[in-house]
């Protein structure tokens, strides 16, 4: 099997890379949460911490990223557990600036929570569901309820036109069970379930103590995912998993689509955006990493200069998206610029963030 010509994923096809603006702006509001999930990269805590940004510093972030143009997810820990999340969400509607939200699925996602979601009009709701029962879930975020709660906000969010992701941690607990939770997505998953993402397990945070899938159990997900979406009732995507775009290449070229139309679709897909391209990350201080999952370099601090000056001119993200400049397999690989491999991946299991996605089996 062949890779896709090169000169459609080269560093001068502008679709692969995002110097000026990305595309989703992450903010850390807070790390405090009532759950104590496995998987936590932010290893929360019940309590808020006082150095978090103040309401107009997030405000001044808001207009910020208005200007960029980008989608604004309000993650955490919990968004609930700040007083002022519904002054921010109201401010961010004056300014027309899309937003998503990932509360925690505890007791603080009330219905009348979700009701002023939908009134606000939030591009999209997540939810986090990690398995397809109860014991299993609330095992896996280590508070009874949880899944009930999910299940829950699940129905709200269908009632009021809600549009909701679906985020499942796949690590060696969860892959197990992931064509279950399928079925139980697929069975309910009339609007407003629009995208399950199935995030691939990151060593950083509480998840240095999960189990990593191998590369070969990856690549079996991969085809499932394959044969499964086409025929799926949402889109399914994976993150921190770029390798499934070389996958998928491999897979359209294998069926006969053409290269150009390859490269055509590859674009509308996302291709290229990964950690520091096409996202960026803003800690609950103020701090600014490249993602979520990436705590290096940190790249400034949005009380001290704009978000998107830093976006723009950091040195440490401009070698991030300089495909070239990646090492090991990454480095030699053809579907490096569409791909890139998980950055965030490589620098929790070799401390080097340019190295190789050791999840990739994939030899160029």
């Amino acid at each position: 099997m062949t890779a896709i010509r090169p000169e459609l994923i080269a560093a001068e096809h502008p679709g692969y890379v995002y110097p000026q603006a990305p595309r989703n702006v992450y903010w850390e509001t807070t790390r405090a949460c009532d759950l104590a999930c496995r998987h936590c990269r932010a290893d929360a805590h019940p309590e808020r911490d006082p150095r978090e940004l103040s309401t107009g510093d997030a405000m001044a972030l808001m207009r910020d990223v208005s200007r960029m143009g980008s989608l604004l997810i309000l993650t955490g820990g919990d968004p609930i557990k700040r007083a002022d999340l519904f002054e921010i969400m109201e401010y961010g509607r004056e300014l027309h600036l899309p937003m998503a939200i990932t509360p925690s699925t505890t007791p603080t996602l009330t219905r009348e929570v979700v009701e002023r979601f939908a009134r606000l009009g939030v591009a999209a709701l997540g939810l986090s569901i990690d398995a397809p029962t109860a014991a299993l879930h609330d095992g896996f975020r280590r508070v009874e309820g949880t899944f009930e709660c999910s299940m829950r906000a699940l129905e709200w969010a269908r009632e009021l036109r809600i549009p909701v992701q679906v985020n499942t941690t796949v690590s060696t607990d969860t892959l197990p069970h992931l064509d279950d939770l399928y079925r139980l997505l697929a069975s309910t998953a009339a609007p407003p379930v629009r995208r399950w993402s199935l995030f691939l397990l990151v060593p950083v945070g509480r998840g240095e103590t999960l189990g990593m899938p191998s590369p070969g159990q990856v690549d079996e997900l991969f085809g499932w995912v394959y044969r499964t979406a086409p025929d799926a009732p949402f889109h399914m995507g994976t993150v921190e998993a770029p390798h499934y775009r070389r996958f998928w290449i491999q897979r359209q070229q294998a069926g006969g689509t053409s290269d150009d139309e390859i490269a055509r679709r590859a674009l509308r897909m996302g291709f290229g955006v990964r950690d520091g391209n096409g996202v960026i990350f803003v800690s609950h201080t103020g701090d600014v990493f490249p993602a979520g999952f990436l705590p290096y370099p940190r790249i400034g601090n949005v009380r001290r200069r704009r978000l998107s000056l830093m976006y723009q001119q950091s040195p440490a993200l401009r070698e991030l998206r300089d495909a070239d400049k990646l090492r090991g397999r990454c480095g030699h690989c053809t579907f490096r610029w569409a791909c890139g491999g998980s950055r965030a991946r490589a620098w929790a299991t070799s401390g080097d963030v340019l190295a190789e996605d050791p999840l990739c089996d994939h030899q160029p």
